[in-house]
Order: structure tokens, then sequence, then C-alpha cells
């Protein structure tokens, strides 16, 4: 069935990681849209200055701009933004697709959605003085992020990432069972992410409950890594 895809990037990334995708779908018949969110890709806001509110706000158009009752796809931090976008939009959301994204419940931000037991995170992040935006050391990118991509793509990926407003993964989602809650979510898990381990993937899937789960061998990217196997699961979700 011919669909229309809202295609919502994570954290530091923009638009340009959907770039191998968008053709796959569209040579299939889909309508796809792909906002950079405030802040990054192209767009110019301040990053400082971004508040989960304003990537709502952005899905909001990207939905309009979509036309129809659209698949919504989120990725990594993304989830926050299509969970609660899922809140505000329920009615022109067809379906909630999680990338190996974060699944909050009501009342969770970023850091709240912790697997029980778990050790904490040793994953070390740089900060504006401000704390406003935040980014990554550069030698962590690759084994975290494209440890499956080639040297090619890996060098095109990081020059285009920016450094990511803050306020978005502090601020908790809210959502309710009216909503967020009646919305049909997939996940697509990402069996070798080195950014958001399986066990974590699991643990949101498990809470939130989400059906079809879909298991992909890839690393946190595989719009880079495998992007026609991606699309033809996004492809089979429309269904």
């Amino acid at each position: 069935m011919v669909a229309a895809f809202v295609l919502i990037h994570g954290a530091w990334h923009g638009a340009w990681c959907w770039q191998r995708v968008i053709p796959l779908l569209e040579a299939k018949g889909h309508k796809v849209v792909a906002p950079d969110l405030p802040g990054l890709g192209e767009d110019k806001t301040d990053p400082a200055l971004v508040t989960l509110a304003d990537n709502v706000t952005s899905v909001g158009a990207a939905l309009d701009e979509a036309g129809e009752k659209a698949i919504l796809v989120g990725h990594s931090l993304g989830g926050l933004t299509i969970t609660q976008s899922g809140e505000i939009y329920p009615d022109r959301i067809a379906k909630l697709v999680y990338l190996t994204a974060f699944l909050p419940l009501d009342g969770e931000a970023r850091a709240d959605v912790v697997v029980p037991g778990a050790p904490p995170s040793t994953r070390v992040l740089l900060q504006s003085e401000d704390k406003s935006t935040y980014w990554l050391p550069d030698e962590v990118i690759e084994p975290n992020y494209y440890h499956d991509c080639d040297p090619e793509t890996v060098a095109w990926a990081k020059v285009r990432l920016r450094p990511q407003p803050a306020a978005v993964s502090s601020t908790p989602v809210r959502t309710s069972a009216e909503n967020w809650g009646r919305l049909p979510r997939a996940y697509i898990i990402c069996a070798n992410d080195q950014s958001i381990k399986i066990e974590t993937q699991k643990f949101m899937i498990e809470r939130a409950g989400c059906d079809p789960v879909i298991t992909m061998q890839t690393s946190h990217s595989p719009f880079l890594s495998a992007p026609d196997a991606l699309a033809g699961h996004l492809d089979g979700l429309a269904d």
C-alpha cells in the first residue's frame, strides 16, 4: 500500500541522514517528508534556544506537507519528538515507528529511560559553557554510530553533525492513553547498536508495547549502512 512517511532524525543529525532511504521509498510510490529539526541540519535556528515543543511544531509542519495521515518514523533521540508529536497530533498520524529510538513513557525525559540494574553510562559528551548544547568527542563517533559504514560514509556524516539542543533531551514527554496511547507502534531493533544497546531497546519495547518488532543486524545508523533493507522494512510497515 502506498503511504506518506515523515522521517525524523536523531541528535546531531539532519534530514541528510535519510538521503539514501528517501529515493528507495519514493521508488515504491510513497510520499516522503524529512525535515531538519530546529537548530540541526541546514536549519538556522540557534540550537541553544531550541525546545522539544519546537521539534513538535516542526513535525506538525511536516505532517501538513505530507497531506495525509502519515507514518511517523523517529530515529534515536527522535523517539522523544515522535512520542510527543503522537500526543499532540494523533489524528494526523497512521503509525509511529521507532528506529532504534528512545521510547519514553509519560513524564520521562531521555535520562529517565534506563534499564533497571544497568550500570551507569560511561559515555562522555561535550557541553557548551551554558549547557544549552552538547556534542560528541570525535573519537567516539565511528565506533558508537557508524561502525558498519565504509570510511567515506563515516567522513561524509561526521562533517555534517551539529551540536544538539540540550532542552530536547531534558524535557519530559507528556502522553496519555487517549492520544499517544491509541496509535499503532512498531519498533525496528538494530541488534549491533553500540549507542542504544539491544537490552535497552528490548526494555523499551516491553514497557510500551510495540507490534510488529523488526530486527536488523546493523549499527545505530542503518539508513547509511543498510538503506535498502531499511527501506524494505518501512515499505512493509505501510501495508
